[in-house]
């Protein structure tokens, strides 16, 4: 499976209502659970390996993700710092969608504060 076809099943997750997560112990958290359909079901187990390195990837992409400033005059320079991570954290991403899909990641919360506040 390429990465254009991953981020197709991420898409169709995504489209389903679900948020992905890596879990402890090289898991993949899937919620809500009560979106799960058993097509879904089968379509996350065929490319669960696929999809725990496409998150593992993302994550380490934003982890290289810019500080925000310190004196920080121009609000532009804090919503740079914060999208600059954003679109390349899934997690981010899809908290962006609502409090049901979880919480954004611990730089990226404060990319979020720092932008907001």
């Amino acid at each position: 499976m390429t990465t254009q076809a991953v981020e197709i099943v991420v898409a169709q997750l995504s489209q389903a209502g679900l948020s992905l997560a890596l879990a402890p112990a090289s898991g993949l958290a899937v919620a809500p659970a009560s979106h799960l359909t058993a097509e879904l079901r089968d379509l996350i187990r065929s490319s669960k390996t696929l999809l725990i390195d496409w998150l593992t990837a993302a994550n380490d992409a934003a982890s290289h993700t810019p500080e925000p400033p310190d004196n920080a005059v121009d609000w532009k320079e804090l919503a740079a710092a914060y999208y600059a991570h954003h679109f390349n954290c899934a997690t981010c991403i899809a908290a962006g969608r609502g409090r049901r899909y979880g919480q954004r990641c611990g730089a990226g919360m404060a990319l979020w504060r720092a932008y907001c506040e």
